[in-house]
């Protein structure tokens, strides 16, 4: 049924009541003020709503503080990715105004969030711009409003950049695209959830935010209208929040999923621009000598075969083609991956001296232009992604390596500009677009790996991983960890997350890019890292190099990732980035798995607490720690380890002790301890039968059991177990070695 509200009581606010008293409510003051949204722990929220525009020139701004409702309140039902939505209407504007701004307000029945949406109609008879809505505005300054119980309590968290968070009362300047306020499980989630129309912004001063979004000058003709992006504000409990969003805008964006991650080897940091052929088919000759080690996965080629930016056919150091390297890539039972800045081009490339005009250029009309480097001595161009001719120029590129035989393909330096060549789209919608064309390129067979820094939405549903840190030098895990841990919220729900490469040990003779100064903890917490996110697990060493050899073990433990993907748990209540993990269930038995990271300035020992951790309450739990290979102790509802220095973790793994059955307690064959590597565990009145994954996990270490009774060998297929040794009270530890690869491997043990 509709219904109309008439505007009849303007001194008074329309309080609109949601239909689930789980909701908030939300009330439009049709006076002036705006919109005020009700909800359980927020003593006031009140934003005003406007739109920024430029006329002949000059700014004005038009919104519910200088315009007045001009018809009724419409309400009506509409359905949503989160269930039905009650959806409420207000247009304001005025018999002198040439301009009005519609509110498009959804109230969710089922969760408690609200959606907001502004458009903008011009009316007038000439063409503007439209700078931004300012969707939700609390500043007091401009007649908004945000009251909380603790400004200092409350903990403001950016979701798609890698600033700090902090307190509601510190907190100020632009966070990105979304943010999380909450003090405890009280609090609210705000960001984009599409159609993607634009780039979001959340700013803080004062204690208040602006949520507005970026519409980049785009051209309104006269007698047209224009809508912004929806934002949600979403006042679930932090995780359930963030799912919310996530999953939101997979629906309105798209997502690419069925490919799952990868693994493989990356050249990069192993010999950055100075790859050649000759290395990279040693790599490939070890690696297809070794399926043990490395199984099937990327051979990916980096940056330094071009002939120029731009001309992406081999240089002089892969002499016998691309489409050569990439076929012997193939032969060895890999799959060969190649990376591209498409959008960079050298100057003197033949094409940009005959386009000048599809390059980026500012608002003086100057070309943009990368300075010099040691990578890219000649610096670079950088190619307007929105002219025709750039079009087809960047679909031949991903083509050419589509037709050269690459299935794997790495896309850098995305940058597009901001001058284009259509005046009515934004930013957001160019880079869409831009990835649409790379998409259709490649078809749906080649892996799109986009190197991005951080999460951007411009890609979600063309790419199958995304990089969402900064480059992983081995100087520089602690601010690679700082984006990898915050943004793993992205994993597995937008595409797959690349965290970028791990290595084989914090310092190898044989690796250009050196070392990792803080020492083996903070090396082994971002191994730790990579392994548990799930996604990407590569490697960038010197893999034939006689020093490298000797740790190759540390590459099999992450390989591939871990098949349950870690969430960071203190994500929305602490600042500090430490618990990070899953809780596995499986039918043979449930489990946890976390990496307790020390990433403040001090020493510090860390609790983990077992309700937040997915374990059971009241029930010993055993504690194993991967490093050391051994059960450290038992623990019920929660577990604090030892001190550990700054950089350093415990990755350690929980399970309950339930009943008196065997019950497998840890494994160093990979770093999921057991989640990953094992696929199967059936215990019967005297037998253990366990299956492995024969593509996961080391070719030798050992499984702990719980048993109070001695475990014997019955038998191994493609593995074998060297021994089974009491390492404690009903403690037995089964070393194997010798797994196959590719092969299906199990063992059977009785009691």
């Amino acid at each position: 049924m509709m219904k109309t509200y008439t505007n009849i009581l303007p001194v008074f606010l329309l309080i609109l009541t949601s239909y689930a008293s789980a909701g908030p409510t939300v009330a439009i003051e049709p006076s002036a003020s705006g919109l005020a949204i009700h909800a359980e722990g927020i003593a006031q929220m009140k934003g005003v709503s406007s739109a920024v525009i430029t006329v002949e020139g000059k700014g004005q701004r038009i919104g519910t503080r200088n315009l007045a409702l001009v018809e009724p309140v419409q309400e009506s039902q509409v359905d949503t990715p989160y269930g039905p939505a009650r959806m409420l209407e207000a247009t304001y504007g005025g018999e002198k105004s040439p301009y009005g701004l519609t509110l498009r307000v959804k109230e969710l029945h089922d969760i408690k969030a609200v959606t907001l949406q502004a458009i903008l109609h011009n009316h007038s008879g000439e063409d503007i711009q439209l700078q931004a809505f300012d969707l939700f505005d609390t500043r007091q300054r401009v007649g908004g409003a945000l009251e909380v119980p603790d400004a200092a309590a409350m903990l403001v968290t950016p979701l798609m950049r890698d600033l700090d968070a902090q307190t509601l009362d510190l907190s100020k300047g632009n966070l990105g695209e979304a943010a999380a306020f909450y003090a405890g499980d009280s609090g609210f989630l705000v960001g984009p959830v599409g159609p993607a129309e634009a780039y979001t912004v959340i700013q803080t001063e004062n204690g208040a935010f602006n949520a507005y979004v970026a519409m980049d000058n785009v051209l309104v003709r006269a007698g047209e209208s224009r809508r912004g992006e929806e934002m949600i504000f979403c006042f679930e409990p932090v995780a359930s929040a963030t799912d919310i969003w996530t999953r939101w805008v997979v629906a309105t964006h798209g997502s690419r999923q069925h490919r799952g991650a990868v693994f493989g080897w990356c050249s990069w940091y192993d010999r950055t621009t100075k790859i050649d052929a000759e290395h990279v088919l040693n790599v490939t000759e070890t690696i297809e000598a070794n399926p043990d080690v490395f199984g099937k996965g990327i051979i990916q080629i980096d940056d330094g075969y071009q002939k120029m930016d731009g001309d992406w056919s081999a240089n002089e150091k892969f002499p016998e083609g691309m489409a050569a390297v990439a076929q012997r890539i193939r032969k060895a039972g890999n799959i060969p991956g190649v990376w591209f800045a498409p959008l960079m081009i050298h100057p003197k490339h033949p094409w940009a001296v005959a386009n000048p005009e599809a390059i980026q250029k500012n608002a003086k009309g100057i070309a943009s232009f990368m300075n010099s480097n040691p990578f890219h001595p000649a610096g670079a161009n950088w190619i307007n992604p929105d002219h025709p001719k750039s079009k087809e120029f960047l679909f031949n590129i991903i083509r050419d390596a589509r037709e050269r035989g690459f299935g794997y393909i790495k896309i850098d330096f995305n940058g597009i500009g901001n001058r284009f060549v259509d005046p009515t789209k934004t930013r957001m919608q160019i880079f869409r677009e831009l990835y649409t064309l790379y998409r259709e390129a490649a078809g749906e067979e080649i892996y799109i790996l986009s190197c991005l820094g951080q999460p951007t939405r411009g890609v979600v549903g063309f790419v199958d991983a995304a990089r969402v840190g900064p480059d992983s030098h081995p100087a520089h895990f602690e601010k690679c960890l700082k984006s990898v841990l915050r943004f793993q919220i992205f994993d597995n729900v937008w595409w797959q997350n690349d965290p970028d490469v791990a290595y084989l040990a914090p310092k190898l003779e044989s690796r250009r890019v050196g070392f990792t100064p803080q020492g083996e903890g903070m090396w082994r917490t971002w191994h730790n890292v990579v392994g548990l996110v799930g996604g990407t697990a590569m490697t960038s060493e010197p893999l034939n190099a006689p020093d490298a050899k000797e740790h190759w073990r540390m590459y099999e433990i992450m390989r591939p990732g871990s098949r349950e993907p870690a969430q960071l748990l203190t994500l929305g209540h602490s600042p500090d980035n430490s618990t990070f993990g899953f809780a596995a269930v499986r039918p043979y038995g449930n489990f946890a798995v976390y990496n307790l990271y020390n990433s403040t300035k001090s020493e510090k020992a860390l609790t983990l607490d077992f309700k937040a951790a997915g374990l059971p309450a009241g029930v010993a739990c055993a504690v194993y720690d991967f490093w050391e290979n051994r059960v450290i102790g038992t623990a019920i509802d929660s577990y604090t380890t030892a001190t550990l220095p700054q950089h350093e973790s415990a990755l350690l793994r929980f399970t309950p002790l339930r009943d008196g059955k065997p019950t497998l307690l840890g494994s160093n064959l990979h770093l999921s301890m057991g989640a990953t590597e094992v696929d199967n565990l059936r215990v019967s009145t005297n037998h253990i039968v366990l299956d492995f994954n024969s593509e996961a996990g080391a070719r030798s270490g050992a499984l702990i059991f719980h048993s109070s009774q001695a475990l014997r060998l019955v038998g191994s297929e493609n593995c074998e177990v060297s021994s089974i040794d009491s390492v404690g009270e009903n403690l037995w530890q089964v070393n194997i070695n010798g797994r196959k690869w590719g092969q299906k491997q199990s063992l059977e043990l009785e009691f």
